[in-house]
């Protein structure tokens, strides 16, 4: 993995304070392992590689608990490569809604690879876009319009997402990073771990304070 280290993106404060930050990702090189790079906490996003607090469940470990599996008796999945449809945008905008999100991500770099989508009494409720990278499952996006609640439709993805990637013999399945109260969920599934920077954990207590942290960080950036 070729690192790179952007200083035009990056800012810093040197007088009354030490802070400097790059914006850094990985490129990977000619004839380097996927999966390695999944491995070292590594997590693809448009062409290039960026290093998280990645989350993942070794499948081998994941079981859905029984409500999980009560729940999905109500959710239907088809799984196919994504095409770009007017449901899938309509969705896309009720997810960003419900959640507050204004993003800057287009619509290209976000859908990519195969869609796996869920099915509420014959209708579109959401769906996740995944890639598979040998034995590495990685799921890109998560998309719900929420109307239901009481379907839980997050764990039920996430079931049928580890058995799809079961059935395309992977080992474990990466569902990006784990930052803040929204991701503290991840660690309620089995087979779950995350990326330190040195090595893939277990501790979920650690985790779960580190993403209460985050709440407290407060990010102000200007682009010029």
């Amino acid at each position: 993995m070729k690192v790179v280290f952007d200083h035009i993106k990056g800012f810093g404060k040197v007088s009354n304070q030490d802070f400097i930050y790059s914006d850094t990702y990985g490129l990977l090189e000619q004839g380097e392992s996927e999966v390695i790079a999944f491995e070292k906490g590594w997590i693809p996003w448009d062409g290039l590689w960026y290093n998280l607090r990645s989350v993942r469940l070794e499948l081998i470990k994941y079981k859905p608990n029984s409500t999980t599996k009560k729940q999905s008796k109500n959710i239907k999945f088809t799984k196919e490569k994504f095409e770009d449809k007017p449901i899938y945008r309509e969705l896309y905008e009720k997810y960003c809604k419900h959640h507050g999100f204004e993003r800057t991500i287009t619509w290209e770099q976000l859908f990519k690879g195969d869609i796996i989508t869920y099915y509420h009494n014959g209708i579109p409720i959401g769906y996740s876009t995944v890639e598979k990278y040998d034995t590495a499952f990685c799921v890109t996006q998560f998309v719900w319009d929420y109307e239901t609640p009481k379907l839980s439709l997050g764990k039920v993805a996430q079931m049928y997402e580890c058995e799809v990637a079961k059935l395309l013999n992977c080992t474990h399945i990466y569902i990006l990073g784990g930052y803040e109260q929204c991701c503290l969920y991840k660690s309620d599934f089995l087979g779950f771990e995350w990326w330190t920077g040195l090595e893939w954990s277990k501790d979920i207590e650690l985790y779960k304070r580190l993403c209460e942290r985050d709440e407290r960080c407060i990010v102000v950036y200007e682009n010029i």
